[in-house]
């Protein structure tokens, strides 16, 4: 339900990958992208010719270039460079499906990140589309109860509603509500982060008084944890 923040390095295993080659300037050039922030003193150019640099050393899905591409998205994001995380993700799916195929896990995974991308550059036609297309990939592949596929309904009823079609979204997403809470306590996190979309969807289909309620539920929720730990799990001494 979230924007996927950080890419796994999970492709780094494949058997596609070349050796590394483990030299003084990989590991330095590696660094570069332990922060946060970009640091000002590597402009945007220079960022750039060092994962270039990383792929070609180390190979397009090693572990390395997987997480120096990921932080730069990351930076992109801290700057509001939207345009430019939409053009990156966007790439980043192609390659994947060329590589792994549409139905890859992990390139779903991408192409969820890229349905969010479209989101926040105001594309939010595609959004609905990329949604509509990894909710129905996600089902096919992973199966109708998978979390990730609750994951790409949810998106998709959120967009919907941001786009104009409120009612639908708010439908959706009751029916995604009730059968995440029949998982109970496995899908305890999921149903709660269902239930804030739902709340915001609801409110932007004038529905205030059910979303009041439902986040009522969720204040109650919250009653029970600390900083996110469920409190009943927390010994005393």
């Amino acid at each position: 339900m979230t924007e996927m923040r950080e890419s796994r390095s999970d492709r780094g295993t494949s058997e596609k990958q070349r050796t590394p080659r483990r030299t003084v300037r990989t590991w330095r050039v590696r660094r570069r992208f332990r922060h946060w922030e970009r640091p000002e003193a590597r402009p945007w150019p220079d960022v750039h010719e060092d994962v270039t640099y990383l792929t070609r050393e180390l190979g397009r899905w090693h572990p390395d270039t997987l997480a120096a591409r990921s932080r730069v998205l990351t930076w992109l994001l801290h700057e509001g460079r939207h345009p430019e995380t939409l053009r990156l993700a966007e790439a980043e799916v192609a390659e994947r499906t060329a590589e792994f195929g549409a139905d890859d896990p992990d390139t779903l995974r991408y192409r969820s990140s890229l349905a969010w991308r479209r989101r926040r550059v105001g594309d939010l036609d595609g959004a609905v589309a990329e949604a509509r297309a990894g909710a129905d990939d996600s089902a096919r592949v992973l199966g109708p109860d998978h979390v990730g596929t609750h994951g790409w309904r949810a998106n998709l009823a959120r967009f919907l509603a941001e786009n104009g079609e409120a009612a639908e979204g708010v439908r959706l997403l009751r029916v995604l509500y009730a059968e995440s809470q029949a998982f109970g306590w496995e899908r305890r996190d999921e149903t709660r982060s269902i239930r804030k979309a739902l709340v915001t969807v609801l409110e932007l289909n004038g529905d205030f008084q059910e979303a009041l309620d439902l986040l009522e539920e969720e204040i109650e929720a919250e009653r029970g944890t600390i900083y996110g730990v469920d409190e009943t799990s927390v010994t005393t001494r």
